[in-house]
C-alpha cells in the first residue's frame, strides 16, 4: 500500500501542480516536466515534514485534544499551508515573505487552499484502508 499511495500522492501533486502552472504562470505555457518536478518536490516535502507532522500530533492529541479528526485538521492544515506557499513561491517568483505567509494575490491563496483540499482527498485511500486516521508521517 505505501507505493500506491506515494504513487497516488505524486499524481495528485503533480496535477495539482500544473494547475497551478496554468493559474499562476498564465504568460507561460506550462510543460509536464515542471509539473511532475514540482509534485515530486511536493512529494518529498510531504516526507520531510512527516517527522515534524509526528511531533506536533503527538504533542496536539496530549496536550490539547483527543479526537483524532481534529487533531489532523490542526496539524495537516497548516502544514500543508507551508508546503504549498513553498510550491506556490516557486510559481509566483516575486512573491516575497509576506507572499509565503499570506499568499501572493486572492487566486494564489484560493490555489493553496485548494491544495490542501486535494492533499486530504488523497489521504483518504490511506484512511479507509487503515480503518480510520493514521497520525503520522506517511499522511503527509
Amino acid at each position: 500500500m505505501t507505493w500506491i499511495y506515494a504513487a497516488l500522492k505524486f499524481a495528485v501533486y503533480s496535477g495539482w501542480c500544473w494547475v497551478g502552472l496554468r493559474a499562476l504562470r498564465p504568460q507561460e505555457t506550462p510543460s509536464a516536466r515542471a509539473a511532475l518536478g514540482l509534485g515530486l518536490l511536493r512529494l518529498s516535502m510531504g516526507l520531510g515534514f512527516g517527522v515534524l507532522i509526528w511531533f506536533l500530533a503527538s504533542f496536539v492529541a496530549v496536550q490539547i485534544v483527543r479526537s483524532e479528526p481534529l487533531i489532523y485538521l490542526m496539524v495537516y492544515v497548516p502544514v500543508r499551508w507551508v508546503e504549498w506557499g513553498i510550491i506556490e513561491g516557486l510559481l509566483v517568483r516575486d512573491s516575497g515573505p509576506s507572499g509565503f505567509l499570506w499568499g501572493h494575490s486572492g487566486g494564489a491563496r484560493g490555489w493553496r487552499v485548494r491544495g490542501i483540499v486535494v492533499s486530504c482527498l488523497a489521504d483518504i485511500p490511506v484512511i479507509v484502508s487503515m480503518g480510520g486516521l493514521p497520525l503520522g508521517r506517511f499522511m503527509c
